[in-house]
């Protein structure tokens, strides 16, 4: 459409709202923030936009969005670095959502949440000095103060979580059982309601280990 047809039919208000159109693409890219990038790969991983642009390959270094729908295959891994150096470690046939990212590096505050809906996941937390990091299941909340810890979430949605280092606060999304978590501690949120303690921990996931333990090899492309 011409933009002199669009002025003898809407006047200026045509004209604001043809350009508007025309560089809305463009500012929707642009409101999108970085959350952060790959720092590690095993087999093959996935990131979805929000805004249902596709899902994309993702491969070493790539950027991280905030509200990315991040996913790995069977047997494979993805790791990626925030921007305040916190660590999402996604296991084998895992799922998670970066919700939140806001972090402001002149304060060190941080404001944090993820949604995982099945796999494995362990979270190292970043050098944020004020932090709200918090993680959703479908059947548990879950809060962390400085520290590390592990996910596991199953077909049914029922939640183990395994503490490494520092402390974290569940409670059940089903009934709002609630318990504190210390490192070494594991408890388990079922579709039933209420917090186990001392719960089994399943096996290892060598997906979610330290980096440089992993096989970083990047795959190109299927025949690669």
């Amino acid at each position: 459409m011409k933009v002199d047809c669009v002025w003898r039919r809407y006047g200026l208000a045509g004209i604001i709202l043809l350009s508007a159109f025309l560089a809305w693409p463009h500012l929707a890219a642009a409101e999108t923030a970085l959350a952060g990038d790959v720092v590690a790969l095993k087999v093959w991983a996935y990131g979805t936009a929000p805004d249902s642009s596709g899902r994309r390959d993702l491969f070493m270094s790539d950027p991280v969005y905030v509200q990315d729908k991040l996913e790995t295959v069977l047997d494979g891994a993805l790791h990626v670095q925030l921007l305040d150096e916190t660590v999402l470690r996604l296991g084998s046939a895992t799922q998670l959502i970066v919700d939140e990212f806001v972090y402001q590096d002149s304060t060190g505050s941080l404001e944090f949440l993820a949604s995982v809906s099945k796999g494995v996941c362990r979270f190292v937390t970043g050098q944020a000095t004020s932090k709200t990091f918090r993680v959703q299941t479908p059947t548990a909340s879950i809060v962390a103060r400085g520290t590390v810890f592990s996910v596991w979430v199953d077909s049914a949605g029922e939640t183990i979580i395994w503490v490494q280092e520092g402390e974290v606060d569940v409670t059940s999304a089903v009934d709002g059982d609630s318990a504190s978590v210390g490192a070494t501690e594991i408890v388990k949120t079922s579709t039933a309601g209420g917090v186990e303690l001392n719960a089994d921990r399943p096996a290892d996931d060598p997906g979610i280990g330290d980096t440089t333990r992993m096989n970083r090899k990047i795959r190109k492309g299927p025949y690669s």
